[in-house]
């Protein structure tokens, strides 16, 4: 460690003025040409910026209506499938009150939690920016 005062430290105060002299304070020019290549590029990065925020849109409009789709399959089937437990119910199933309310309540719930899922994705709205 150099102690304040002493010789060493007074030859690296010494070195360090030696090297800031020896360094050039001048600021490199630009020329016209420069501006205008720096103005290209970022041109360039605009254009590129907005091309890919474009294809993210294309893409997530695809998805979300693959998602629409299999989403109202999934109910659709569902409800369907209600309605046939219902049906066999009376005739061939026979199966008690809670054991009916327990199945149809759990599944309902399931398929409408995945439907809120699905909407909410779809429909982000303001949430989506940033």
């Amino acid at each position: 460690m150099v102690k304040p005062g002493s010789k060493t430290s007074e030859n690296v105060r010494e070195s360090i003025k030696l090297l800031e002299s020896a360094i050039p304070k001048k600021r490199p020019s630009f020329t016209d040409e420069d501006l205008e290549k720096g103005q290209s590029q970022e041109q360039t990065l605009e254009q590129r910026k907005g091309e890919a925020e474009l294809e993210r849109y294309n893409q997530d409009t695809t998805h979300r209506k693959g998602l629409v789709t299999w989403a109202a399959t999934v109910v659709s089937l569902w409800l369907l499938c209600v309605l046939i437990t219902l049906s066999l119910n009376t005739y061939i199933l026979k199966l008690s009150d809670t054991i009916m309310v327990a199945l149809l309540s759990t599944t309902t719930v399931n398929v409408l939690g995945l439907m809120i899922i699905v909407l909410n994705d779809l429909f982000r709205g303001k949430k989506e920016e940033k």
